[in-house]
């Protein structure tokens, strides 16, 4: 993706939305788009924006949030192998996947405190979501996250992105909060980018693994 490759070059921070700055808007393959077409699918409930800077221009990108899709046989071989492989455990194909993937925002100097109360972590998160669906559950982060203490390390076995696998299969950009994927044993999928809360998890997978 040249879009990608190339904000990855020359990104300097992070942006939201109250720069003074020229903007030139994206979609997600890298495409431009006018500043209409980016607002009006942005105010759709499937899809958000993400915005970079550098010192004379700002990036908008219009990212689809809320995704179906299906991996195909090989893809779907490789990430369940791959899943096997940080987890030291063989995945039962049978079950159905959760994943929880952390990118590096927000970033441990942001924090103004030492623990996050987001409800994703709660105790009784997997518990509720085992009684949904017959799941394997796995915690990814990308390597480049310096946040996991923020992230109840010391309960949740986050499990390195190491190979990059996730973020190059469903999360080349880089947005806040967190994303989560639903994957069926027939390499169905659903995925969700940014913020959410448990019970959105819980009332997706009510309907998607149903």
């Amino acid at each position: 993706m040249k879009l990608l490759k190339y904000i990855s070059i020359i990104l300097i921070s992070y942006a939201c939305n109250g720069q003074t700055e020229p903007t030139v808007f994206y979609n997600e393959s890298g495409e431009k788009i006018t500043k209409k077409q980016f607002l009006d699918y942005k105010n759709k409930t499937e899809n958000m924006g993400l915005y970079y800077n550098n010192d004379s221009i700002q990036y908008a990108i219009l990212l689809t949030q809320k995704k179906f899709g299906k991996l195909d046989k090989n893809t779907f071989t490789r990430l369940k192998d791959y899943l096997s492989t940080l987890s030291g455990s063989k995945i039962d194909a049978s079950k159905n996947i959760v994943i929880n993937y952390l990118n590096k925002y927000p970033e441990k100097a942001e924090n103004k405190t030492t623990r996050t109360g987001w409800n994703v972590l709660d105790k009784d998160y997997l518990k509720k979501l085992h009684r949904i669906a017959d799941i394997n559950q796995y915690w990814i982060h990308s390597p480049e996250s310096d946040n996991l203490e923020y992230y109840h390390q010391d309960r949740i076995n986050w499990l390195a992105d190491k190979d990059l696998f996730f973020k190059t299969t469903f999360f080349p950009y880089d947005v806040r909060y967190g994303n989560y994927i639903l994957i069926k044993p027939n390499g169905n999928y659903y995925y969700h980018l940014s913020e959410h809360s448990k019970y959105t998890i819980w009332d997706t997978a009510k309907q998607f693994f149903k």
